[in-house]
């Protein structure tokens, strides 16, 4: 029995070692993909109209539709998703029959190395992405272990059995040199499932405090207009304070979503059915500067910004001036400055919320939240905007951006 038993601790140690060893030789000290700068405008139009086309609220059960994606969008749509983790980086590269993907996963610290280096290469097998070949690090997994490291993670991560019906929805997959082809059959249940997936028991009941807030704040003002800072840094001072330190960014984040929500023009039961039990919210229209669409701008680019996206809410912001210029009510550097101004918002509730609560303390007014709009040119139809600015990205365009970032650095909220 000692014998045995010595024999087990033998393996045990020797298995740590070579755990060990392994580590110490996949990971590295330098990455394989650096950081990314974020989708720029024209991809969020495209994904815009790529939805438009697919509304799923268009599609009956079964019908078949198809999907095709540039290679570039593919690259900016990935460092979208990714962009949550903070600590993933990846880059997509197609070619005929498939394509290469390189991830870079900062680790915590560690006497290894600072980063762990993914190169795959994937392929279409009965219509499914394969992994064809995997290289952690320097270390190339032998094709024989890819199928059990792969249920492994499936296994690790809990992936939930609604997946198997998105699986089961795609009909073909196919890489081109310079895009992807998906297409799926149409299930209604996806929807469901995904609004599910998205949010779990604490995150909806968090949701409904923040709804309640809102409510009760909606009430207690007078007359059908107010400003956003008579709403807006009352309900987050009330958010943080309740949740104290720990929850305090969370909470934040919260009630910006709830908000930026109702003043998209959408109703948070999209999201969360079991808001249309509760006491519906009360008309009353909010503004900022005195604009009630400036007052959408901010608000739906902090709740962007805090949740962990400020490159798409850039992005969303620049893409929708754009479309106002050809379609709507014109380019607009002020409603640009609204957008910056409530993306730095939301990067405070998501990098420095105690910062912020020390200003939520001090109570924050219009003017703290946004610098003057004096002098900056708006209501450009898309003929106007290219005479007098060329294009986004001009030197022109770029002296009015950087103005833009000059007013809001002298706010004292953003120093």
């Amino acid at each position: 029995m000692l014998r045995l038993l010595g024999l087990l601790t033998g393996l045990v140690a020797l298995t740590l070692a070579l755990l060990l060893g392994l580590a110490a030789v996949m990971v590295e000290d330098m990455p394989l993909v650096a950081p990314s700068a974020g989708p720029g405008p024209g991809v969020i139009q495209r994904a815009g109209a790529l939805l438009r086309k697919n509304d799923p609220r268009k599609l009956a059960r079964g019908e078949e539709r198809s999907l095709d994606i540039p290679a570039t969008d593919a690259q900016a749509l990935l460092n979208l998703a990714l962009k949550r983790s903070q600590r993933t980086r990846a880059e997509l590269q197609f070619y005929p029959a498939g394509a290469q993907l390189r991830a870079s996963v900062d680790l915590p610290h560690n006497p290894f190395g600072q980063f762990l280096n993914i190169d795959a290469h994937l392929g279409v097998e009965n219509n499914q992405l394969d992994v064809r070949s995997l290289r952690l690090g320097p270390v190339p997994i032998p094709g024989a272990l890819l199928p059990v490291l792969l249920d492994l993670y499936r296994q690790r991560v809990g992936l939930p059995p609604e997946f198997e019906a998105l699986r089961q929805s795609v009909r073909s997959i196919e890489i081109g040199q310079d895009s992807l082809k998906l297409g799926y059959a149409w299930q209604p249940e996806l929807l469901t499932q995904a609004r599910q997936l998205s949010l779990g028991a604490q995150d909806k009941d968090a949701l409904a405090r923040s709804h309640q807030a809102l409510v009760r704040r909606f009430k207690a003002l007078p007359g059908d207009k107010a400003s956003l800072a008579e709403v807006l840094p009352p309900l987050l001072a009330e958010a943080g304070e309740q949740a104290g330190p720990a929850g305090r960014a969370a909470a934040y984040q919260n009630m910006l979503f709830v908000l930026a929500v109702h003043l998209s023009g959408h109703d948070v039961s999209r999201f969360l059915p079991e808001v249309r039990q509760w006491e519906k919210l009360r008309p009353l229209r909010l503004t900022l500067g005195g604009r009630e669409d400036l007052a959408q701008h901010y608000t739906i680019s902090a709740a962007l910004a805090a949740l962990g996206d400020t490159a798409l809410a850039n992005a969303i912001g620049v893409d929708k001036e754009l479309n106002d210029s050809r379609h709507g009510s014109g380019f607009s550097f002020v409603d640009l400055l609204a957008d910056r101004a409530g993306t730095r918002l939301g990067d405070l509730v998501r990098d420095d919320p105690e910062r912020l609560s020390s200003a939520l303390a001090a109570g924050l007014s219009d003017r703290a939240l946004l610098p003057p709009i004096d002098g900056l040119p708006e209501s450009m139809m898309d003929a106007e905007f290219k005479q007098r600015f060329g294009g986004v990205g001009s030197p022109a365009y770029r002296r009015m951006t950087d103005e833009i970032e000059h007013r809001l650095d002298r706010l004292a909220l953003f120093r």
